[in-house]
Formats: structure tokens, sequence, C-alpha cells
């Protein structure tokens, strides 16, 4: 019971920017990943999944849609963002065209998804993504040391119910998709991965 209280309180959009101001060393981390390893450009239209309050869209430079399955996130998003579109949408059942975009990220969002909705969300982010681009993945994972029991107790602590090792999110998401490149940042309150996923049999 406490725990459900726990998830519906955090739910609100205010108490979601909150925790993303506390996990600020983990939040640059996210960051980082996306400047160094997504290709960007004034140019470049984003697909962001599980946007959340649309925090990412301000290092975003070119067409930025954000889509979170709680609509009190996505009018939080239109609120308090500019320059961008906010859509309350099902990240595994997206209604967008074939290839309309040219790149699709999803930040901190894995780990609230169990094996099956991760590999929807692969599936259709690689849908809606053109030729040439990539669907990246960026979260927290469980601490590569094994012995970094308070990381691991800290991470499990999240509402997310399903935490994974990197291996462990590379092995669902290859269910569906290619993998063609891996990148951990090692934190004081997480370790972040990076994951490229592109579609089945595709050369990276």
């Amino acid at each position: 019971m406490l725990r459900k209280a726990l998830e519906r309180v955090l739910e609100l959009p205010a108490v979601y920017d909150l925790n993303q101001l506390i996990g600020q060393p983990t939040v640059r981390r996210y960051t980082q990943l996306i400047a160094e390893e997504v290709p960007l450009t004034a140019e470049t239209s984003v697909l962001d999944l599980g946007c959340g309050t649309g925090a990412t869209r301000q290092i975003i430079p070119g067409r930025y849609c954000g889509i979170d399955i709680n609509p009190d996130y996505i009018a939080a998003a239109k609120r308090i963002r500019s320059g961008g579109e906010f859509i309350a949408m099902d990240a595994t059942k997206l209604t967008f065209p074939d290839a309309s975009f040219d790149q699709v990220i999803s930040v901190a969002t894995t780990h609230h998804l169990d094996g099956g909705q991760l590999q929807a969300m692969a599936l259709e982010a690689l849908r809606v993504v053109r030729a040439g681009g990539a669907f990246h993945i960026i979260d927290a994972i469980l601490p590569v040391n094994p012995r970094d029991r308070a990381k691991e107790m800290f991470f499990r602590m999240d509402r997310g119910r399903f935490p994974r090792k990197l291996e462990d999110l590379v092995a669902v998401v290859s269910g569906v998709a290619g993998v063609a490149r891996t990148r951990v940042l090692n934190g004081p309150m997480h370790d972040v991965a990076y994951v490229k996923v592109v579609r089945a049999g595709a050369i990276a």
C-alpha cells in the first residue's frame, strides 16, 4: 500500500520535476550521452518516447516531439516548454506513420517497462524512424560492479519495477531488433547505459 501511494505521488508533474532535480548527477549523464551519441542538427527531427515533462527538449536543436503515457506530464510540458510538440500516447502503440522521424530516443523509460512492452516500444520506434536513423535508448542500469550494493538498493527504490543490468537490457531488445552499439557511464547515483538499436539485420 505504501509503495502504491508513493507511486501515485511520483506521478504528479511537480514531484517528477523535483525528482529530476535531485537526480542531477544521473541527468547530466543522460544529457552527455545524447550529445555524444545521437546525431543532431537544426534539421534533425526527433521523437522522444517517455518524455515526462519534456526536459530533454532543451537540448534538441531541431524539430522535437515528445510523447508520454501520463497526460498530466504532457499538460505540464505544454505549459513550461517551448518549441516542441507534446502528445499523450503509449510508446508501445504509436499513431505516427512509418518513417516519420530522423531519430528516436528514449530516456529513463525502459526500467518502467516489462520485456514485452520494451520489445513493442523498440519495434514501434524502428517503424517510425527513417532509413539511416536509429532508436537510441538511454537509461539507468543496475550497477556494473555487483559489489556496489548501495547503488543497487537506491535504484531498486525507484518506482520503475524493471531495473536491468546492461546485458539484460540488450538481451530483451535483441529479441526483436539489432543492437549496434552500447556504452556505459558510471555515476555516483546510477550507472547509465546507451544502447543504439537498429532494424534486425541492419549494418550499423
